[in-house]
Parts: C-alpha cells; sequence; structure tokens
C-alpha cells in the first residue's frame, strides 16, 4: 500500500491519534501545524505499508522526548529532526530509507509526519507501541530484540548526544538524564532496523487507522453518542478491538501529582443516567493503567483506557482533567502485539505494580456481566 498523505490528512491524524493516547501522549495541535505547514511546503508525504519496504532498507524510528508542556513554550526550529536523522546515519555507517513512529499517541504521531516532509523520506504505517507510554523501552522494539542503539539526540539550539551501546533500559535513563539537563524536550532517533525486522516487530497500519478515525470522529461533529458509533465502526475493522462503555457520569475526586516526571494519581467518577449508584476509579501515571469498581478491574494497561468529555466526546488527557467535570469512560482492546507475554513484561499491569496478571478487558466484562456496545453502537 502506497498513499500520499496530504495537508487534507493532517488534522484528521492529529484528532484519531488523540484517541490512542491512553491520556497521554501530549497535546498534538502545535506539532500538527509545524506537520501542516511542513506537508505545505515540501510537498506530500509517501505513507507506505511495511510489506512494501525491503529487506535491507534501514528504517528509523523518531520521537520528540520531554514535556509537551515546555515543548509548547520552546518552539521547534523544524532542523533538530532531520538533524539527528543524519547523526545516526554517519554514526552507524547506514543509509535511512524511511522513517517511523515511536509511538501513534497523541504529538507524536506528527513527529514523523514532520521528519518524512523535512527529510524527503516515505513514513511506513507502523509504530512501536499502538498507543501512548512514557519511557522508550516500552516499545515493541525492545520487547522483540531491537537494540535502541545508537540513539542521537538534538535539542533546539542544535546541540547533539549520543548513545552507544547500552542496554535499552539504561538508554531511556540517559536520554532523559540529558533531556532534563537541556531543558525539557529533545528530537531524537533510535532503534534503526532493517525492512525485514519492520515487519516483524512492528504494529502495522496504526498511521492509517488514526487517519480514519480522525476522519469518522469529525464527522460526528462533536456528538458523542455519534462518536461511539463511530469508534466502534472503525475499531471494529482494524487490529483493535470494539471499543466498550465503562461508565459515564462526573468526576468527584482527583488526587494528581508530579511523582518522578510522571503525572501520577488517581481519578473517581460518580455515575449518572444509567449507571447512578456506581462508581469507577481510575489509576494513572503519564497514560490511564487501570479502570475498576471497588475492587474488580474493568480494564488494564495495556488496553487503552479513554476518558471523553461529554459534551463534545473529546479525549481528555490527565493534564486536562478537573472536578465536576461530565465524562464517558471507554475501554478499547489493545492489538495482540502489546498483548505477548515479552510485551506484557514491559507494559503489563504487573510492571506498574497494578495487578499480577493482566486480564484482556473483554474477559473483564464478561465477569462483570457488561455488555459490549449494544445494538445501537453497531449501526
Amino acid at each position: 500500500m502506497k498513499k500520499q498523505l496530504t495537508e487534507q490528512d493532517i488534522p484528521y491524524l492529529a484528532c484519531g491519534a488523540r484517541y490512542l493516547g491512553s491520556g497521554g501522549g501530549g497535546d498534538s495541535r502545535l506539532l500538527e501545524l509545524l506537520a501542516l505547514r511542513s506537508v505545505r511546503e515540501e510537498g506530500p508525504v509517501t505513507l507506505l505499508s511495511p510489506m512494501a519496504v525491503c529487506d535491507e532498507e534501514w528504517v528509523v524510528p523518531v520521537a520528540i522526548m520531554g514535556s509537551p508542556t515546555i515543548l509548547n513554550e520552546k518552539l521547534l526550529t523544524q532542523t533538530e529532526i532531520p538533524s539527528a536523522i543524519n547523526m545516526l546515519e554517519k554514526e552507524k555507517g547506514i543509509t535511512i530509507g524511511a522513517v517511523m513512529g515511536f509511538e501513534i499517541g497523541g504529538m507524536e504521531a506528527m513527529v514523523p509526519v514532520l521528519a518524512a516532509a523535512l527529510s524527503k523520506l516515505p513514513l511506513l504505517d507502523c509504530d512501536g507501541m499502538g498507543r501512548a507510554f512514557s519511557e522508550l523501552q516500552m516499545t515493541t522494539f525492545h520487547a522483540f530484540g531491537i537494540q535502541a542503539t545508537p540513539l542521537t539526540m538534538v535539542n533546539d539550539r542544535g546541540e547533539c548526544h549520543r548513545i552507544h551501546q547500552a542496554a535499552n533500559e539504561q538508554v531511556e535513563h540517559e536520554a532523559r538524564d540529558k533531556v532534563i539537563e537541556w531543558g525539557g524536550s529533545a528530537a531524537i532517533a533510535g532503534y534503526p532496523m532493517q525492512g525485514r525486522a519492520v515487519r516483524e516487530v512492528a504494529i502495522h497500519q496504526t498511521f492509517s487507522l488514526a487517519m480514519r478515525l480522525g476522519e469518522a470522529v469529525k464527522a460526528a461533529q462533536a456528538n458523542i453518542d455519534h462518536i461511539l458509533i463511530a469508534l466502534n465502526h472503525t475499531f471494529g475493522n482494524s487490529i483493535y478491538g470494539r471499543p466498550c462503555k465503562l461508565i459515564e457520569g462526573k468526576i468527584v475526586d482527583l488526587q494528581r501529582n508530579l511523582v518522578g516526571g510522571l503525572l501520577s494519581g488517581a481519578l473517581m467518577v460518580e455515575g449518572t443516567g444509567f449507571f447512578v449508584g456506581e462508581q469507577m476509579e481510575v489509576i494513572f501515571k503519564n497514560e490511564y493503567l487501570l479502570a475498576k469498581k471497588g475492587e474488580r478491574a474493568l480494564a488494564m494497561v495495556p488496553d487503552l483506557i479513554c476518558i471523553l468529555d461529554e459534551a463534545t466526546g473529546s479525549p481528555i488527557t490527565i493534564e486536562e482533567l478537573e472536578n465536576h467535570r461530565k465524562v464517558w469512560i471507554i475501554v478499547i482492546p489493545s492489538p495482540l502485539l502489546l498483548r505477548d507475554p515479552k510485551m506484557l513484561e514491559i507494559v503489563g499491569p504487573k510492571r506498574f505494580g497494578l495487578a499480577t496478571e493482566f486480564f484482556p478487558t473483554e474477559q473483564l466484562q464478561i465477569h462483570e456481566g457488561e455488555e459490549e456496545l449494544d445494538d445501537s453502537y453497531r449501526n
């Protein structure tokens, strides 16, 4: 598959990627504008299926590492990402033939589009998370044996940093420390791999899915009932499962603190309408990780917990949470690759100290006696 990603596609991609952030991923609006300008000035970006890339072709994932808030205050010069790619090419002695994403959630979906436009490279329709996670090793690349190094970093002042031959977990720590030293953000390129490896370890079709999601959501015109129908139809024709509504109600308690650089805490939603008399707690650490009623878990990472604004149907990031806000909570079953035992070791509930074992949301819903979206959301 080959598609030309044009200016008209960028808002759809940005919109859909917000639903894949699971509360994280940052605000994509600034990077959406930068991507729009780059595509307008440089021309359409070729979106290429991972199945179409040659076995020996070198591919590099790219991202912005650091605080989304700081990124909004320190504008990208747009030279950072191409510089990181060029530095990695020299470091490894290779020629990069395509770029791809570390993650598809939130603003990070825009970064490889920007990189592809500025570097005149195709963008592969895949990523390493299928959602948003907060650390560099929380990827299918790491889970299935790809080495993160050499990893290159460039900041807004053109300063460069290289990480050589370190364990992937150590790469995360060193890169994070460098970002803090630099003031909060940097462009990164790492996990270089060849086409044959991409096909085996990446989560396919996530960029095209995000665009379809965005187009369907925008057509629903901020009506949350229609948006839920759109999500159900779009995810139903993807590697993800169909969404399930867990509760609708009002946020009555919110505890949110910055711990180790991550927004951590919990919120409580008191049900209204059909859910009156029920309460649901959601635990988060940069992303929503666990939803439960009392001691009964109804959804857990890596499945995607998404909190929607009742008035608009838009996903609410952890930074945007407020007491008394009326919300719907839904869960989206994650792709099978995220549920692989090797991946669960890295991003499963045990990794976050929440449970000893992962249970798919489909199984938890059966135990709870809940149904998937009813027939009114299937038409």
